[in-house]
């Protein structure tokens, strides 16, 4: 094999880890299946493809929209529909299903497989802390189905509230509650006042700190020039790692896996061949090709250097699932399993905003996906964020081979 990739990129952590697995505590914005519940040990199965599927999806679709820097996760998204999924019916339960790639899984299947997958990322280990809480705000005068008040609690452990939208403290909390379970890494995702029209948010945030296997050392850290798309260079902070590690080698480009901790979970660093691009890595990628790659990682010795960066990233993923088919559900959703009153609803916004840093101990990151259910009203537009080439990374869980996190960075300054 060639010698190992020149210039990748990372995402860093800024503090000590602490802590282990998913938290126990609801107050510490996580996540307990409910000791009642019953799932199979191996029932994430069924939706650990989807769930990356979706993500290659929501990065090809929004590479076609923006340029510049994306950073989304898959299972927030995943997980906040899947809570949506329980209380739809009709032609909104069949839509949600088409973009999960779920056809054909009942709900009760659906919430069996979540509380498997968070079962299995849970992690008994110092270097990896992750977190996953779920909420949902409902307004003043609606009232839950007890069918899915008990699902979304026993499943998703989420914390369901009354609230009035006139109030500007529903706002706080519910920004509260966003910023507890992020580590205060993302701090806002409901704006005050509360919109008029809003019955009901509903919430999921995951919280990430890994520490690496094998640190980059700081004396090693130093500027360097990063060629950006357009033939013109930054000066970057770009660390330095020589290591035994899992490496690939095509054509079409280079790519090395970073451990977390023991190896429980891994960053998997994908550099394009100077004769391609990053936009061609991203059209090739599909779920076929994807498991190719992780099956062809092999141990080699070799010298990785990766930009040091953070940014953050939000984006409204109204447009990207309509075109993926959810098409119905923003102009009519069929929530009738979600409320006893539910005529006249709308899914209004589907958000995502996220938070990276990378650094020479490891990797932060955080996302949350808010879903807004209205009468009626207009979404809120996009945000558009902005490393030596550009390239594409996603965190990854080892034993379920879910994609947590996923992202493409053209410019890490």
């Amino acid at each position: 094999m060639k010698k190992l990739i020149q210039l990748l990129i990372v995402t860093g952590l800024l503090t000590a880890v602490s802590g282990c697995g998913i938290m126990q505590d609801q107050d510490q914005a996580s996540m307990k299946i409910a000791d009642h519940v019953e799932y199979g040990e191996t029932d994430y199965e069924l939706i650990a493809e989807a769930n990356n599927i979706l993500g290659m999806k929501l990065l090809k679709d929004l590479s076609a929209k923006e340029d510049g820097n994306i950073f989304v996760s898959p299972t927030s998204l995943y997980m906040a529909l899947a809570m949506v999924y329980n209380g739809a019916e009709g032609a909104t339960k069949d839509e949600i299903a088409k973009v999960l790639e779920a056809e054909g899984l009942a709900p009760e299947e659906m919430n069996k497989a979540n509380a498997s997958l968070v079962t299995k990322l849970a992690s008994d280990t110092e270097d990896i802390e992750l977190n996953i809480a779920n909420s949902i705000w409902a307004k003043e005068g609606y009232t839950f189905r007890e069918s899915f008040t008990e699902s979304s609690q026993d499943y998703y452990n989420a914390r369901l509230e009354t609230i009035d939208i006139t109030d500007p403290a529903s706002a706080d909390a519910i920004n509260d509650w966003v910023s507890d379970a992020t580590n205060e890494r993302i701090d806002k995702m409901a704006e005050s006042p509360l919109p008029g029209n809003l019955v009901a948010m509903l919430l999921n945030a995951i919280y990430f700190n890994g520490a690496w296997q094998y640190p980059f050392p700081e004396d090693a850290t130093v500027e360097r020039p990063f060629h950006l798309e357009d033939g013109s260079t930054a000066q970057v902070p770009l660390m330095s790692l020589n290591e035994q590690l899992s490496y690939l080698e095509t054509d079409n480009f280079q790519a090395v896996s970073l451990p977390y901790g023991e190896g429980e979970m891994n960053m998997h660093v994908f550099l394009p061949a100077e004769t391609s691009s990053l936009d061609e890595f991203k059209a090739s990628m599909n779920e076929e090709e994807w498991a190719g790659w992780m099956a062809g990682f092999e141990s080699n010795l070799g010298t990785v250097m990766l930009p040091k960066f953070e940014l953050e990233y939000e984006v409204n993923l109204n447009d990207t699932l309509q075109e993926l088919g959810m098409e119905t559900a923003f102009s009519s959703a069929d929530l009738s399993k979600m409320f006893e009153t539910s005529s006249g609803l709308l899914i209004s916004e589907v958000k995502q905003k996220s938070f990276i840093n990378v650094s020479e101990e490891g990797t932060e990151a955080a996302a949350v996906t808010s879903i807004g259910v209205d009468t009626s009203g207009p979404a809120e537009p996009p945000f558009e964020l902005i490393v030596d080439r550009p390239f594409f990374f996603a965190i990854t869980d080892e034993e379920t081979g879910v994609i947590l996190f996923m992202g493409s960075i053209e410019n890490p300054v």
